[in-house]
């Protein structure tokens, strides 16, 4: 009996035979289970901005620059603009707005100037509500400072409930309320009350 010899050349080549056979099989089991673990969705580790409430998104839409413009009863032609406004959610006509100029133009000519930091507008009614450091300039050579005024722009109504402070053609005044209104002569023009004070200034 012979026994056969063993070839090292013949066990090299079937050990590089199985390595081919068996490496491919293994990559494809790695790859198939990081696909697998790739498509498994954790809901705890969702991005942020995913967590969107969409119907608060829509109730703080803003408007820029918004203007507003009419003529009062009398005659009396107004424009409100602002840096910006936010609608109401129930009833766009009214609004909240920032940095308000309000223009005032007689017909007989001349423009009133009033500036607010914030205020509400309803456009609707034409009502106002100012609130701030408001400042009211006039073309007879008023400057006046408030906190507050609110009123129609449509009658031309507008009253200031606090107190007034700031200089006019004659000096200094103070005033412990005052309105800016036309009657229906078509009388237009402020008035103070609430016990008015006014320091004389001679001219120059």
């Amino acid at each position: 009996m012979v026994a056969e010899s063993t070839n090292p050349q013949s066990l090299h080549s079937r050990v590089v035979w199985w390595t081919k056979l068996i490496l491919p099989v293994v990559a494809l089991g790695l790859l198939s289970t990081l696909f697998l673990l790739a498509r498994t969705v954790d809901p705890d580790n969702a991005l942020p901005i995913a967590d969107v409430d969409v119907t608060e998104r829509a109730r703080e839409q803003q408007l820029t620059a918004p203007r507003f413009a009419g003529v009062s009863a009398n005659g009396t032609t107004f424009a409100l603009s602002a840096t910006r406004a936010k609608p109401d959610a129930a009833d766009p006509r009214r609004m909240t707005a920032e940095d308000i100029r309000l223009t005032l133009t007689m017909p007989e000519g001349g423009d009133t100037t009033v500036r607010a930091g914030l205020g509400e507008v309803d456009t609707g009614s034409r009502d106002i509500a100012l609130a701030g450091d408001i400042r009211i300039e006039t073309p007879d050579g008023f400057a006046l400072r408030t906190e507050r005024l609110q009123g129609s722009l449509g009658q031309m109504m507008i009253t200031a409930p606090g107190e007034i402070i700031g200089i006019g053609p004659l000096g200094k005044i103070r005033a412990g309320a005052m309105q800016i209104g036309e009657s229906p002569e078509g009388d237009r023009g402020l008035l103070f009350t609430g016990g008015v004070e006014l320091l004389y200034l001679p001219p120059g």
